[in-house]
């Protein structure tokens, strides 16, 4: 059964863009609360966690299924000192604590033509597939978040050490803020990779979130029945350490062939609006808002979707 907050929302600080994005929100809620559509359909099986790179609990291993761009490249052992640049394509070492220091030279250049004196990469040391943890289960006091949906979106930076998460943000069923962190990286940051992240080094300045800490306040508002929303939400959780089963990826829910659109697609061809083309960047609230809408047309517009998601029915 699918929950629904129908709180009352304050808009006083919301920008334009938000305040259309949640009244949408409300408005699909109301009319799905009125007519039999299943969202639940939406809901990822465990052959398609598996194939889409969720991860998973196997036993007493958490296992990452690797993308055909990855294999080889998303963790690495106790002594491997290679990292690949996921900006210049080539491989690289650093020291044995995994520290790559700069370079007095330009060492890697991106499509652009720009010239950094740091390579950047995405792999992480595979120790730390024993930390992934699951959400709570459902007991006598966190039941009535059994079934209730929120959209997640996670931001990084690269570091000395590699790419960690910058911003967490996770929003209600009508797109009301839950969590919205900034997180102090353990490390160095080399680039915020700001038209990206829409983060600046001024946003760290005063961080004193933690991936740990931002991880059990997510615990505290889901229950493993939750369903969590995003786009591309296998690297959200992975970066996030996170297990979880009852998932809606709209990039699978609107997937085209085999080929997944952007969010920033997606949004501009179901709901006529755009996000991800201001100066500063991606917004992570306006990216779970966006994500958590196009389940709802997905809800109201089955033709619009795969075969697979399609329900034999819309409200329209």
């Amino acid at each position: 059964m699918i929950y629904f907050d129908t709180a009352v929302q304050d808009y006083s600080n919301l920008s334009q863009t938000e305040i259309f994005a949640d009244y949408a929100c409300q408005e699909a809620v109301y009319l799905l609360q009125n007519e039999p559509v299943d969202i639940g359909n939406f809901i990822l099986q465990k052959d398609q966690l598996f194939e889409h790179g969720f991860p998973m609990d196997m036993g007493t291993q958490v296992y990452i299924q690797p993308s055909p761009f990855q294999r080889g490249e998303m963790f690495y052992s106790e002594n491997d000192s290679s990292r690949f640049c996921t900006r210049c394509r080539s491989t690289f070492h650093v020291e044995m604590s995994g520290l790559q220091r700069t370079s007095t030279a330009p060492i890697c250049q991106d499509s652009d033509g720009i010239l950094y004196n740091f390579h950047i990469h995405t792999q992480e040391p595979v120790e730390i597939l024993k930390s992934f943890m699951k959400a709570p289960r459902a007991n006598q006091f966190n039941w009535n978040m059994s079934g209730k949906m929120f959209a997640l979106d996670v931001e990084s930076v690269y570091t000395s050490h590699g790419q960690e998460v910058g911003r967490v943000t996770v929003v209600g069923d009508l797109g009301e803020t839950v969590i919205d962190a900034i997180l102090q990286p353990r490390y160095q940051v080399y680039d915020c990779v700001t038209k990206y992240s829409g983060l600046t080094s001024e946003h760290f300045l005063y961080a004193t979130e933690t991936l740990e800490s931002v991880r059990e306040r997510i615990f505290d508002f889901i229950n493993e029945e939750s369903i969590l929303v995003g786009h591309g939400l296998n690297g959200d959780l992975k970066s996030l350490r996170i297990i979880h089963s009852n998932v809606i990826d709209t990039s699978i829910l609107y997937d085209n062939n085999g080929r997944r659109p952007s969010l920033q697609q997606l949004t501009s061809t179901h709901l006529n609006y755009q996000i991800q083309n201001g100066i500063g960047g991606h917004c992570s609230k306006e990216d779970a808002v966006a994500s958590l809408q196009l389940v709802y047309f997905g809800a109201m517009n089955p033709h619009q979707l795969p075969p697979y998601f399609r329900n034999s029915y819309s409200i329209f």
